[in-house]
């Protein structure tokens, strides 16, 4: 089935490859494209919607499509077969692709290509420098309780635990040892900001401790030229 009108309108400005994966599935499965390139205009909106968790959408840069089925809904059934066909496609062409019902948090029409393999991003060095550090500010991680033994506690609180920045999205948490994977790429890709926010941590916890400890040693060499 060819994709009606509405649909090849929100694939403009869409990534070429996922384009080629959602025609593909579209011919064996119908379904809708109901967004495609989103505006950072829209897409502050949608955040304080509270719609979406970032404003480093995959949508900004044409990385990511929503879908619902032929009758304009998401029900469960119908979104869970569309994954199939669209991920039956996204390999047949060797294009690796994410669906957001794979999330913990579940968001069943986006499809969006995978960030390892496509790993540009639609916001600004500078806009992805202060979401990152208000999500660090405003983050709140889960306390690890005792249960069974530390990893009890640890899975019990895993849904309180906070995304990392740049995880568009969300790549949502899944379980805690995917979640630890995910984080370790992030933080391999993203060195540069790494780097900041472990320098300013640091500086934040040690400096008063170097800086007394630098005011110690200058004064005990002037105490020691006064006694000579």
């Amino acid at each position: 089935m060819a994709l009606n009108e509405r649909s090849l309108k929100n694939l403009q400005g869409v990534h070429p490859d996922l384009v080629r994966v959602v025609k593909l599935a579209a011919e064996r499965e119908p379904f809708i494209v109901t967004e495609g390139v989103r505006t950072i205009e829209r897409q502050k909106q949608l955040k304080a919607a509270g719609k979406s968790w970032t404003l480093n959408s995959r949508h900004l840069n044409g990385h990511a499509i929503d879908v619902v089925d032929p009758d304009g809904k998401y029900d469960i059934p119908d979104m869970d077969h569309i994954a199939v066909v669209m991920k039956g496609a996204a390999a047949e062409l060797g294009v690796p692709i994410t669906w957001g019902g794979d999330w913990k948090s579940r968001d069943t029409p986006h499809f969006e290509l995978d960030w390892k393999a496509y790993p540009e991003t639609g916001m600004s060095f500078v806009s992805r420098i202060k979401e990152t550090a208000v999500d660090v500010a405003t983050s709140k991680p889960g306390v690890v309780t005792t249960g069974v033994g530390v990893g009890a506690g640890i899975a019990e609180n895993a849904d309180k635990i906070p995304a990392p920045p740049d995880l568009t999205s969300f790549t949502a948490w899944k379980v805690f040892s995917q979640t630890a994977i995910d984080l370790g790429s992030w933080v391999w890709g993203n060195p540069t900001i790494v780097v900041m926010i472990g320098g300013w941590i640091a500086g934040t916890l040690y400096w008063p401790k170097i800086k007394a400890t630098i005011g110690g040693a200058v004064d005990a060499i002037a105490e020691k030229r006064r006694a000579a």
